[in-house]
């Protein structure tokens, strides 16, 4: 899985970027935008078409997904805090055939309750692009029987050490947003990541 994250605020031209990134391969965009409200999110949604929500993972507002038609559901440390909350989450939205994903930052967590998502992120593996002074621990996931994927400092050059720690895939955040040409880093990415996952 190669996964792009949204930057949390908007920019004058996210969308016109995004629809490019999916017009190049982009299978799967976390829309993590903790600062907008439902209203604001379903007007930002509206840009896409059925073809792009798809591909669209959201961290907020999950009930948008009976408007759209949306990959799946991401939920945060809070919505997963007790098991209770985890089961309404789950099997709500798995029985609605969306998938549902999380996030750890300790391999102790990810044992104890990552089986129960479709996927998850590991954080931070590497020094942060986009956060300063989040530095990276370098997990290794190796005999995990969960489908964990790695989010934190990742560029080209890390997704060979990615693959070896044992992870499913990379989820990028900095490396697309603060380059100067985000689609030319992402089809340099995708080219590398064909090579070492595919």
């Amino acid at each position: 899985m190669l996964i792009i994250i949204t930057k949390e605020e908007n920019t004058e031209n996210e969308v016109t970027v995004l629809k490019s990134l999916f017009e190049n391969g982009l299978q799967t965009l976390h829309v993590r935008k903790p600062f907008m409200s439902k209203t604001d999110l379903e007007k930002w949604l509206l840009n896409f078409s059925e073809m792009h929500h798809r591909k669209m993972m959201l961290h907020q507002h999950h009930e948008l997904c009976e408007t759209f038609k949306i990959k799946g559901v991401h939920l945060t440390k809070k919505q997963r805090s007790t098991l209770e909350n985890r089961k309404v989450y789950i099997e709500k939205f798995q029985k609605e055939g969306k998938m549902v994903s999380t996030g750890f930052h300790t391999v102790t967590e990810l044992k104890q309750e990552g089986t129960l998502y479709d996927y998850c992120f590991l954080s931070p593996i590497f020094n942060s692009i986009s956060k300063e002074n989040y530095a990276g621990k370098q997990f290794s996931v190796n005999g995990l029987q969960q489908k964990i994927v790695a989010l934190g400092g990742i560029d080209n050059s890390k997704i060979t050490e990615v693959k070896k720690l044992g992870f499913s895939g990379v989820a990028v955040l900095g490396h697309i947003w603060k380059s100067d040409n985000p689609l030319e880093n992402f089809l340099l990415m995708k080219e590398k990541y064909k090579k070492i996952y595919e």
